[in-house]
């Protein structure tokens, strides 16, 4: 596939035209790619799009690119394919369309899961609370089981920090204002200023971590998935099992990276790069884009699940 792309870059590709009836042919085309990307089950690869729309490979390839460039479609960097991309995720959530993240993020998972050999998961804010939308059980002798649907907290789960810690300033201090703080396990955050640390801590490192305090069987890592505005529109983690976690500091701490490297290349493909090298390569990444005042900060352990 990849030499496909080399060739397909290279060929000449055809001038914009208007068609007879009055439309740009050229918009005509790249909307019916992307309602084909948007209606499809599964990603597409250039050479499906190409043939179903009885289109050369040059002219579906520009369209892709030219509505990759606009975040409207993601391109999976190792499979070639394409997904629905950030900034269309973002208009369907502003008029409550339900738009299948989930496959965007599967590839990215799937890596994971495969470079950590732990179990991961993916979820996004949902109201006050954070939303598990995809698992994927490790192939390891011990597995942790999640459910997906299930609706957990934000102050005490890796997955629900990481959110949290993206959200915009004002919808971050309204939801921390509101927290009852509710205590699962003797290590469970309980209260403001604990949570305000470690929000700053996971914004400066752009990693959660919930070590026990959900579920205290579970150590937990997660990072936040960026959008083009510079707020979280997901998070991907692993969940691992505490007793055996804690004992190999430097495992967790390859997790930790890992975790990181898939939150960072899912941005850059949702947000684009330089919103993933603001992110995860520079530190505080939204603060001079939007935030003016409020900062925040903390420190990172994260488990979760049942």
């Amino acid at each position: 596939m990849q030499d496909e792309i080399g060739q397909v870059e290279e060929k000449a590709v055809e001038p914009d035209t208007g068609s007879t009836a009055g439309t740009v042919q050229s918009l005509q085309r790249g909307l019916q790619i992307l309602d084909m990307v948007v209606q499809a089950r599964e990603p597409l690869r250039l050479a499906d799009i190409a043939r179903d729309l009885e289109m050369d490979r040059a002219s579906a390839f520009r369209l892709l690119q030219t509505l990759e460039r606009n975040s409207l479609v993601a391109k999976d960097p190792l499979r070639k394919n394409y997904t629905v991309g950030g900034r269309l995720l973002q208009w369907a959530s502003t008029i409550g369309q339900d738009v299948n993240l989930v496959a965007t993020a599967r590839p990215y998972l799937e890596q994971l899961v495969s470079r950590t050999n732990e179990s991961g998961h993916f979820g996004v804010m949902s109201k006050d609370k954070a939303l598990l939308l995809d698992y994927i059980g490790s192939r390891g002798t011990i597995v942790v089981q999640n459910r997906v649907g299930v609706f957990e907290p934000l102050h005490c789960t890796a997955l629900g920090k990481a959110l949290l810690a993206f959200q915009p300033a004002a919808r971050r201090e309204a939801l921390i204002g509101s927290m009852r703080f509710e205590r699962y396990t003797d290590s469970t955050i309980n209260d403001r200023a604990a949570l305000e640390k470690t929000i700053d801590k996971v914004r400066r490192e752009a990693v959660a971590y919930d070590e026990g305090e959900y579920n205290g069987v579970l150590y937990c890592v997660a990072a936040p998935v960026i959008g083009r505005d510079g707020d979280a529109i997901g998070a991907i983690g692993v969940s691992m099992v505490r007793p055996i976690a804690v004992g190999s500091p430097e495992h967790i701490a390859r997790v930790a990276a890992e975790v990181r490297a898939a939150a960072r290349a899912m941005t850059a493909a949702l947000g684009g790069e330089e919103m993933a090298r603001s992110v995860f390569d520079g530190g505080d990444p939204t603060r001079s884009r939007r935030e003016e005042a409020v900062s925040p900060g903390r420190k990172g352990p994260g488990p979760r699940r049942n």
